[in-house]
């Protein structure tokens, strides 16, 4: 077996490797890994990233980023992706079990040496509901990063399963956001650009709008210009909301392998009365179920306050109005481990006190 960093001579490969194995998905590619070095330059943001391999294929990747935190106006190194959690590893569909958890051992292994090596003193992962090994229609699985000495985290998030008919969709739906939906179609339209009919005019119109809604630039320019890519390259689509003829809001919806992820989004102030963002979610489970797509993930479901999730009112207000497009609330398994016995111990208190707070 063999170790190897990740350099641009091998992301061809590695993103062929996530094509083929079912435990990735867009998350794990270079693509997702190149914009998010560039989404916060502040976080110093420098790729870790490895693959082990038996020289003539490759057993697994494991994406990965060591970033520059402040706590307590003190400086730490996490192993995270802009801020927040980074992907979980990805293996070899052609790996029996024993050797998946053997190729797993070695890697999460090597992770703690880079771990060392870099004076990184905490790391979170994520697994993605979307890669094909993770079953959503069937019962939850177990959040197996547990096995390699990481504390459980998770969350949950909304899936829409695009496999079931357009009616039990439509009628999964809260009353009250169909209702929503049926009067926001008669005054709005839908555009939704793919590789196909994509422009860079129309995109910087979602450019603008994004700033526009933000009230400043929330990041850098060259982030919007991969995300064009992705389109271009057929990983991403963009729907736009038109009314009379303007654009008043956008998704931008990475799509890749079986699944969808709802991602960026901005709409027009002067036009809250409109319930732009489930209009848009309903025309785009249209269009996804119309190319064969099976699972659409709108979102984080996040309901009070725990441990290690602060969300604040207007989250969870978003969360709500996110369960009445229905689908199915899946876990989003999230693990994290420490390095530093005092970092650990500030972290956890931190949220004793914050959660303490509130009570």
């Amino acid at each position: 077996m063999e170790i190897v960093s990740l350099s641009r001579d091998h992301w061809e490969k590695w993103n062929q490797f996530c094509i083929q194995s079912d435990d990735a998905w867009f998350w794990h590619t270079t693509w997702w890994l190149e914009y998010t070095l560039e989404h916060k330059p502040e976080l110093l943001g420098s790729s870790k990233s490895f693959f082990i391999t038996d020289g003539s294929r490759i057993l697994a990747i494991c994406p990965l980023i060591v970033e520059a935190h402040e706590n307590q106006g003190v400086g730490h190194k996490e192993f995270s992706y802009s801020g927040s959690y980074g992907i979980a590893p990805a293996t070899s569909n052609e790996l029996s079990g024993k050797g998946r958890r053997k190729i797993l051992r070695l890697l999460f292994d090597h992770i703690d040496s880079l771990a060392m090596n870099n004076h990184v003193e905490r790391m979170s992962l994520r697994c993605s509901p979307l890669s094909p090994s993770c079953s959503i229609a069937s019962a939850p699985q177990s959040n197996w990063l547990m096995r390699y000495n990481l504390m459980d985290v998770s969350l949950n998030t909304q899936v829409i399963d695009l496999d079931d008919d357009l009616a039990n969709i439509w009628r999964s739906m809260r009353r009250d956001t169909r209702k929503q939906i049926d009067n926001a179609s008669q005054d709005l339209t839908v555009q939704i650009f793919n590789n196909e009919n994509i422009t860079l005019n129309i995109f910087e119109k979602y450019r603008e709008l994004h700033c526009l809604a933000a009230g400043r630039v929330t990041r850098p320019a060259s982030t919007f210009e991969i995300m064009y890519s992705w389109i271009q390259m057929g990983f991403a689509i963009l729907a736009g909301a038109i009314l009379e003829g303007q654009y008043v809001g956008f998704f931008f919806v990475t799509t890749y392998k079986s699944g969808a992820y709802n991602g960026s989004s901005c709409r027009d102030s002067n036009y809250r009365k409109f319930p732009i963002g489930h209009f848009l979610r309903w025309e785009i489970a249209q269009w996804l179920k119309a190319q064969d797509f099976k699972y659409y993930e709108i979102g984080l479901q996040q309901y009070n306050w725990l441990l290690h999730d602060f969300p604040s009112q207007r989250e969870i207000n978003i969360s709500e109005a996110k369960r009445g497009l229905g689908g199915l609330t899946v876990p989003l398994f999230q693990a994290e481990k420490y390095y530093s016995k005092d970092y650990f111990r500030q972290i956890l208190q931190n949220r004793v006190d914050r959660y303490a707070s509130k009570l």
